[in-house]
């Protein structure tokens, strides 16, 4: 006979537990059982439009949100009767769940999304005004983003930049004049915010720094109002980032430490990871070595939790892994000037991608010049930085040109050295 469910301070307390137990029964991830929910719904179109995904198990298991309409369709994949845990609780104002606790979407935050990326958001067709929007829509938009993702890989933030303010003109005009639940309305402006952080990351690289820094405002804004606690914190470590670009690192490092201090106690081991990365670089710009120290532990500590196999983790992370906080720490002590220890992790990781990831392998080269020339290694500091200059003609990043500028800049002390003269007289105008 099923369990009863309970409620403690609105939180679901039974069923959570109960799916969780029988999904690993059946040796399902969490999204191998959104993936069959949405096909027993839907059947076979279930695979290209079913609204299911890992994050709503994810919120089941945890007993944030209760499946409600998706109960009998549970039943049927996991052979269970489920019957008996009820309807949604009333929740109470201690628990961090967004039902309930955040206002309804202001509409009016789409409109102003215009004004963020300096466009004017185009009417809307006959037919698209009062569009009902759901699920599918938001699964749509969040895989055009992911495809976008993949695509600055290689292509660098000029190229892309583009692309990512036609997706925020479409998704805003969308929500804008469309119509739709609370529910949806807060997963539109969670996707609008996700848009403002990719295209503050793309305006970065694309040297437009100002539009950068109030494209990761936005995110922030857009994020917190959707109660979006997590997305709301990568994106106020992504301004902390930017931040430390410029002359304010101190601000650089207020700002890391608050992301890290507003994200949700749940918060995925993967996100803790970007939020210290970023507090390491941050330290790293303002010379605080025990900071950049105690910023690494602490992204190493959310590795070692984390469980891919067992917890589906967002796309926004997809390039998480342990190379690339071997990479921060590399560039964090280049950054220090401490050859000793930046030498030996650049060596090892410059390369977790080839060179069709131009940026990526030009940069890590540029940080690894710059620490081979700390060491007066000058042979080392010239292949590597020959190799960065020669890879800044393949990808459409301002952001590496710069790095690469300032690199050669630091060799004109060594002229008398015949590699570097070579250097400087091929790649410096």
């Amino acid at each position: 006979m099923p369990l009863v469910c309970q409620e403690s301070k609105g939180v679901v307390v039974g069923i959570g537990d109960t799916i969780r137990e029988l999904r690993a029964r059946k040796r399902l991830t969490q999204a191998g059982l959104a993936r069959q929910l949405n096909v027993t719904r839907w059947g076979d179109e279930g695979k290209r439009t079913g609204t299911a995904t890992a994050h709503y198990v994810y919120r089941w298991e945890k007993g944030i949100r209760h499946p409600e309409d998706w109960l009998p369709y549970l039943e049927q994949v996991l052979g269970a009767d489920l019957s008996g845990y009820g309807e949604s609780p009333v929740l109470d104002a201690d628990v961090l769940d967004m039902e309930g606790l955040v206002p309804p979407v202001d509409r009016r935050v789409f409109l102003g999304a215009g004004a963020v990326a300096g466009i004017a958001l185009s009417a809307p067709s006959a037919m698209a005004k009062g569009r009902r929007i759901g699920s599918s829509d938001i699964v749509r938009a969040g895989q055009r983003l992911a495809a976008l993702r993949r695509l600055d890989d290689y292509s660098g933030g000029v190229s892309v930049y583009p692309k990512v303010v036609a997706e925020i003109e479409s998704l805003a005009g969308m929500a804008a004049h469309g119509s739709y639940s609370d529910a949806v309305a807060r997963d539109l402006l969670s996707a609008l915010a996700e848009l403002y952080q990719f295209a503050s990351w793309t305006a970065f690289d694309a040297g437009r720094i100002p539009q950068a820094r109030r494209y990761a405002q936005a995110a922030a804004s857009a994020a917190n109002q959707a109660g979006n606690t997590t997305l709301g914190s990568t994106a106020l470590s992504e301004l902390s980032y930017l931040t430390a670009s410029t002359s304010k690192g101190r601000e650089a490092v207020d700002m890391a430490r608050a992301s890290i201090a507003n994200a949700p106690r749940d918060a995925l081991p993967a996100v803790s990871v970007v939020l210290s990365d970023r507090l390491a670089w941050a330290c790293a710009r303002v010379g605080d070595t025990s900071g950049v120290d105690r910023a690494l532990g602490l992204s190493e500590a959310a590795h070692d939790r984390r469980d891919t196999a067992r917890v589906e983790e967002p796309d926004s992370v997809y390039w998480i892994n342990r190379d690339e906080t071997q990479i921060m720490a590399g560039r964090c002590w280049a950054e220090l000037h401490q050859p000793k220890k930046a030498v030996p992790i650049l060596e090892g990781l410059t390369a977790p991608y080839d060179d069709t990831h131009a940026r990526e392998v030009g940069l890590y080269a540029c940080w690894l010049a710059g620490s081979y020339l700390d060491a007066g290694a000058l042979d080392e500091a010239t292949d590597s930085a020959q190799r960065a200059a020669t890879l800044s003609f393949h990808t459409a990043s301002p952001r590496l040109n710069e790095w690469v500028d300032g690199t050669l800049t630091r060799f004109r002390p060594h002229q008398d050295h015949a590699g570097v003269r070579e250097l400087l007289d091929a790649y410096q105008s």
